[in-house]
């Protein structure tokens, strides 16, 4: 025969059941914010206006893992509207806010703007940049990387160091003279 359950058996599963319904387990965030400024910069060994992240040259580099979410606050002290855009990074359910002039305006001078993104179920180096402007060819750029999460398997074994390569085209104008001698060369008769 079958004994009765003990009423405080039944409370304590109603108590559990209620816990696990009450949790909510969200991904980590991630914080950063970046004020974008003019520097001096010298790639070339010739002393241009650049384009710095926290006055830093390449931009600060993102380190996040799968599943992250990366929240980005731009604060742009440029005298020009200012995009960035994140090459790679996959944007699920948020591809207007991916930096490409079209699905992003760019950000005015003197203000901000948050991206959110959610670094899913992808793992690798990638880049940011901006888009709007030749601001490309004046910096504003770094890297992006993504980790693995510890649940998802890897078949190699992880890197002795890790180090990230970035590579731009340089010009011993600054990106507003550049600008200038493009729009100016293209309606010209006489091209270099």
């Amino acid at each position: 025969m079958r004994q009765p359950i003990p009423l405080v058996h039944l409370f304590v599963g109603f108590l559990a059941c209620f816990c696990v319904l009450v949790v909510k387990a969200d991904d980590p965030y991630r914080y950063f914010t970046w004020t974008i400024t003019y520097g001096t910069i010298s790639p070339l060994g010739v002393p241009q206006q650049g384009i710095l992240i926290n006055g830093q040259f390449p931009g600060p580099q993102i380190d996040c893992v799968t599943n992250d979410n990366v929240i980005v606050t731009v604060i742009n002290k440029l005298d020009q509207p200012f995009l960035i855009t994140w090459n790679g990074v996959k944007q699920r359910k948020n591809s207007w806010q991916d930096g490409v002039l079209g699905t992003n305006c760019p950000i005015p001078p003197k203000t901000s703007y948050q991206y959110k993104l959610q670094a899913k179920d992808q793992i690798g180096t990638y880049t940011y940049f901006p888009s709007t402007l030749m601001h490309k060819a004046s910096g504003g750029f770094g890297g992006f990387n993504i980790y693995s999460r510890a649940v998802i398997p890897v078949p190699y074994a992880p890197p002795a160091d890790d180090y990230t390569v970035l590579v731009g085209d340089w010009y011993k104008s600054n990106h507003k003279v550049s600008k200038l001698y493009i729009q100016f060369n293209q309606f010209s008769c006489f091209r270099a």
